[in-house]
């Protein structure tokens, strides 16, 4: 079995972002902060007692709330994000409350999943690999809809259900450019918010019978634990790997079970397309993939948890080692649980990617606003950001 190297360089997805640090906070955090949030207005439970708020998230939600409007860090949601909050907060009116904070912050900003991350970073490893000319224009990191986070752009097509002609363009006649444009702001709106809230109690039968089935990403997440509980029975089978080359093991499984297939499928685009497409040798293989963020990320947050044989594995660790591949290794700054924190912390191999992991709430809070602001928030440039100069904060000590 080949070794999975650290790389000298990593190979980022060829993307553009704000000039402005990227900051990435788990469910968890928005759920203390929308409490911090009641509490200030005054709310409270419903025996009357008050709400009950964790220490720093009152100052870390001010923080947030100072460097959105000044415009010094944005804060994107996930694909995570969107299907954890149906699952882990189960009555629609704290939904609503987590869902404040999420668009008050977010404005509905969301990176990208991690299918879409492999496959831009498998063109661009490709292009390295060949020496080739970049493969496809440099993209937006960030997008304005939940849809985003699952490789699709949103919008709104107007079309008439029997022909199935475009009714877009009489639409517009009839109502005028302001008022269509107004409408689609509002439907606009209302979409993402849904998106993000999910379905009131009483929608859910008729939602139902129009195809609602939230259970389609258990079912997918369930399936990728499995494949994580096989590699455990694997390793008690034989506990040696444990010791030994561990994560030689859980790169070469991570490579083959969650980015083979799109690998396989982008060499066919680019015969499709006239371009470089020979199957690189096997240590270019590796090297190619070891050159990935998000794999390097993935892989050693897994090869930490499967080094302890008392680690449970659960659906929840499936779905941070997608939402953190992603946000460890293209944001500037995340605050996630503290398991996850310690697998990314105390790795050597990820230390080049620079985000800060603050400890607590407070910690990032104090981060925050530490920010500059920037002459032009609106500019895109290319990531990571830390290679360009004097636009990062150092991390406090």
């Amino acid at each position: 079995m080949l070794r999975a190297p650290v790389p000298e360089a990593l190979v980022w997805a060829s993307v553009t972002r704000p000039p402005v640090p990227l900051v990435y906070l788990d469910l968890n955090h928005y759920i203390e902060m929308a409490k911090a949030s009641r509490a200030a207005d005054g709310h409270v439970m419903d025996s009357g007692r008050p709400i009950r708020v964790l220490p720093g998230y009152t100052d870390l939600l001010a923080a947030a709330r100072r460097a959105k409007t000044e415009r010094r860090a944005v804060f994107p949601l996930s694909a995570v994000h969107f299907q954890e909050v149906a699952h882990s907060v189960p009555s629609p009116r704290q939904r609503g409350h987590v869902a404040d904070v999420m668009e008050e912050l977010s404005d509905f900003t969301y990176l990208p999943g991690r299918p879409s991350i492999v496959e831009m970073e498998i063109a661009a490893g490709l292009d390295k690999v060949y020496g080739a000319p970049p493969s496809y224009a440099s993209m937006p990191l960030l997008g304005d809809s939940a849809l985003w986070a699952f490789g699709r752009s949103g919008g709104f097509r107007f079309f008439n259900e029997i022909t199935g002609e475009d009714t877009e363009a009489q639409l517009r006649e009839e109502l005028g450019d302001e008022a269509f444009e107004n409408q689609l702001v509002e439907m606009r709106y209302f979409m993402e918010r849904k998106l993000l809230e999910g379905p009131q109690d009483s929608e859910i039968a008729d939602l139902r019978a129009r195809g609602y089935a939230p259970e389609t990403f258990q079912v997918g997440t369930e399936s990728r634990l499995a494949f994580e509980l096989e590699t455990s029975a694997t390793l008690k089978k034989y506990p040696s790997w444990r010791r030994g080359r561990l994560r030689d093991l859980i790169f070469a499984r991570e490579v083959t079970h969650e980015g083979m297939t799109a690998f396989v499928h982008h060499l066919q685009q680019r015969e499709e397309k006239g371009l470089p497409h020979e199957l690189p040798e096997a240590a270019e293989m590796v090297t190619l993939w070891a050159a990935m963020p998000q794999i390097q990320v993935a892989a050693t947050m897994k090869t930490r948890y499967h080094r302890n044989p008392g680690h449970r594995w659960k659906t929840n660790h499936i779905a941070d080692i997608d939402a953190l591949a992603v946000a460890y290794a293209y944001c500037d700054a995340l605050l996630t649980d503290a398991e996850a924190r310690t697998a990314l912390s105390s790795a050597p191999e990820l230390r080049s990617f620079g985000a800060y992991l603050p400890l607590n709430a407070a910690e990032m809070a104090g981060w925050i606003d530490s920010f500059p602001e920037v002459a032009s928030p609106d500019d895109h440039v290319p990531h990571p950001l830390r290679a360009q100069p004097d636009t990062k904060p150092p991390a406090p000590l």
